[in-house]
């Protein structure tokens, strides 16, 4: 598997564990008041997910877009063997985080451009669990691959 495929693959898996914490967030924690699949919806549909097909389509293309984001790390950090990987992750997935979250702020994108403090935060700390989950399985990943070879 190249650095690619493992940068996409990394990706997703981390988008699957930072959905699942944005919908615990939401729908148990009742901490957030936006899932990254309303931020989906608002860029792909102008306006918020209403339909279950909707809100599953904005989660598809969400899992596509922090793949294609893996796909990036995979080329920043080519061989992820430092003690710190995880470390990186995290810090990658958090100024990503940051990054993405000025882009509705500047263009005063609806729904998506003002938060209250609770849902920063569980956003933020969703990143962050996407980075680090990221790291870890573009290690694992890494590692797997040399013992096929």
């Amino acid at each position: 598997m190249d650095r690619l495929y493992r940068g996409a693959v990394a990706g997703i898996v981390g988008g699957i564990v930072m959905n699942a914490w944005s919908f615990f967030s939401y729908h148990i924690l009742y901490f957030n008041t936006r899932r990254y699949t309303d931020w989906m919806g608002v860029i792909v549909y102008g306006d918020l997910p209403r339909t279950l097909a909707e809100t599953l389509y904005a989660l598809m293309l969400h899992l596509v877009w922090v793949g294609l984001l893996g796909v990036l790390f995979a080329y920043l950090i080519p061989h992820n063997n430092s003690r710190g990987y995880l470390l990186t992750g995290a810090f990658y997935g958090l100024a990503s985080g940051i990054i993405i979250y000025a882009i509705p702020t500047l263009l005063r994108t609806p729904y998506i451009s003002k938060f209250p403090f609770n849902t920063t935060i569980s956003n933020h700390i969703g990143a962050i669990l996407w980075g680090v989950t990221l790291a870890y399985t573009l290690r694992w990943l890494y590692n797997s691959s040399k013992l096929d070879s």
